[in-house]
């Protein structure tokens, strides 16, 4: 019998992140109105510091649950260069609480302008991590085009792959280019046996 992946849960909750959607919790089946008083544009092409307040305002705006804000949002203070020559910065979303799985955001930088973002998210059978995965995707998007609505977003995530069911962990993934910011989903593989996700946003050839 094959063996089918299932990278995410199918009962992931679909998470809207621009400023005229509601965002949909499965635990609660409650929604949550989305300020509009709060204002937010790309962080992809901008400042590392503009990257991370634009960040924080773009989860600001779609929750008002402390604890969504908590985990999602970046601590300046957290984020630090892996080398010397100041080229990656690095930031663990997770990191404070044990019982959680660890997420790492990466932004790589050029003339002090964020050109790309990788964003690794562990697998897990855990539908709490799912949906954790799935929102941190979906803020990646908009992070890197505030153009795109809902829909859009959703199309990203299914040009790349995030939706298929493979019998091989090292096929899953994709790669799509929209609106000039290249999106890519590749498995991280040990063994034959799917441990990540690595998802990239990149401004292509830049």
């Amino acid at each position: 019998m094959r063996k089918v992946l299932f990278l995410i849960i199918i009962n992931i909750c679909f998470i809207a992140c621009s400023n005229d959607e509601t965002v949909e919790e499965t635990e609660s089946n409650t929604s949550i109105t989305i300020n509009e008083e709060i204002t937010w544009s790309k962080g992809i092409g901008n400042t590392p510091e503009e990257f991370v307040t634009n960040w924080n305002k773009l989860i600001n705006s779609i929750s008002n649950d402390e604890d969504t804000i908590s985990f999602f949002s970046i601590n300046p203070d957290g984020v630090n260069w892996v080398s010397d020559a100041q080229q990656t910065l690095v930031y663990q979303f997770g990191k404070s609480t044990a019982k959680e799985n660890i997420f790492v955001l990466n932004l790589n930088v050029d003339n002090n302008s964020v050109r790309s973002i990788e964003f690794f998210a562990p697998t897990s059978t855990s539908e709490i991590t799912s949906q954790q995965t799935k929102l941190f995707f979906l803020m990646i998007i908009s992070i890197s085009d505030d153009s795109l609505n809902k829909d859009e977003r959703e199309i990203v995530l299914t040009e790349i792959g995030l939706y298929e069911e493979v019998s091989v962990p090292s096929e899953y993934g994709g790669v799509t280019i929209k609106n000039q910011i290249e999106y890519e989903i590749q498995p991280l593989v040990v063994n034959n046996q799917l441990i990540g996700i690595n998802f990239y946003s990149r401004i292509p050839f830049g």
